[in-house]
């Protein structure tokens, strides 16, 4: 457990930046931490950023298609695509559902509180 702690003290105070060789000689000779383990939380922070962008950019995408068929189904007049109101509700409320669902899912597995 303590080495945990000492691990993401270690994490916070380092720079938003990719750590260089330099640097990590530096900490690992500072922390006694092994290398592979400070390797192991640099990489997974890349992973998180990575994955994070990568699910913020599919919801947004799934967002704007539910707007694009709602938005279709406002313009019916002028192009015949017609979708009746329980289905346009429903389309809403079950999209509504999955953007929250996703996001909580993805966001609690990436970012996971420290026991």
């Amino acid at each position: 457990m303590n080495r945990q702690r000492q691990l993401d003290s270690l994490l916070r105070s380092s720079s938003q930046t990719p750590l260089d060789e330099e640097r990590l000689n530096s900490i690992t000779q500072d922390s006694s931490l092994p290398d592979e383990e400070i390797k192991d939380r640099q990489q997974d922070r890349i992973e998180r950023k990575k994955y994070a962008a990568r699910t913020f950019t599919f919801l947004i995408f799934f967002t704007f298609t539910v707007l694009l068929i709602v938005t279709l189904t406002a313009l019916d007049n002028w192009i015949c695509f017609y979708l009746s109101d329980s289905v346009i509700i429903t389309l809403i409320t079950t999209s509504l559902a999955t953007i929250v669902g996703i996001f909580l899912i993805v966001m609690r597995y990436l970012f996971k509180q420290p026991v």
